[in-house]
């Protein structure tokens, strides 16, 4: 049986789940199985509820669209997240846009920041860390950043920004920050659970930081939704 995740022929056969016999794919790594249990869904299924996910429905509404529980729907997706991999971007970019966003975590006292690159010239996300407004999650996406050839790089006056970017290419400007503003709002229009005033609402960081992944990899064309 050829590999659900990548198509791939080459496989080993790598012990026995629950009766069944499991499989590793030489290529990619991932372990399947041959047969689906009865009351198991097609991946076609799930790969329809990750692109629910992210056209901006929440578990509930994909659970009740696809008559599937909201708990599979969820399990889903983590999956998805687990399976993620890093995101492309070119070693060379001319501007880079840097912003923080704001959500919170089970209640909206636990207040978590997003910070969020974005190639302007190249429209599409290079990456993104989680955490508070300080210096060290900022650093921590910097981190991810330092080593391609990057031209410039534009932030808003947050005090932070200058603590850890190089002065020569920093440039801090609240009217050069319009390509990433506009990919914050992306994020707040196609993640139920980063919208005002909804009853989506993020219980884990660990799923916060695949839905918005997923999302940057959705939307940068890196994610396949057909198998």
């Amino acid at each position: 049986m050829d590999c659900p995740k990548c198509n791939s022929f080459s496989n080993k056969k790598n012990g026995i789940i629950n009766g069944r016999q499991r499989y590793k794919c030489h290529d990619c790594g991932y372990n399947y199985t041959v047969e689906l249990k009865s009351t198991a869904f097609p991946r076609s299924v799930k790969r329809q509820a990750l692109q629910l996910y992210l056209e901006g429905l929440g578990f509930r509404s994909i659970g009740r669209y696809l008559g599937v529980s909201h708990v599979s729907v969820q399990k889903w997706i983590k999956k998805f997240g687990q399976e993620l991999e890093d995101l492309k971007s070119e070693n060379e970019i001319g501007v880079v846009d840097l912003d923080e966003m704001h959500t919170y975590i089970n209640q909206k006292k636990n207040y978590c920041w997003i910070w969020i690159a974005v190639d302007r010239t190249g429209k599409r996300f290079i990456n993104c860390s989680f955490g508070n407004r300080g210096t060290k999650t900022g650093k921590e996406l910097w981190r991810k950043l330092e080593k391609k050839q990057i031209g410039e790089v534009m932030t808003d006056s947050w005090r932070a920004y200058s603590e850890f970017l190089p002065e020569n290419i920093h440039t801090t400007s609240k009217a050069e920050t319009y390509t990433v503003e506009g990919y914050n709002s992306i994020f707040r229009h196609f993640l139920a659970r980063l919208r005002r005033k909804t009853k989506c609402y993020t219980k884990s960081l660990e799923m916060l930081k695949y839905s918005v992944l997923l999302l940057m990899k959705y939307r940068n064309k890196e994610l396949a939704m057909v198998d």
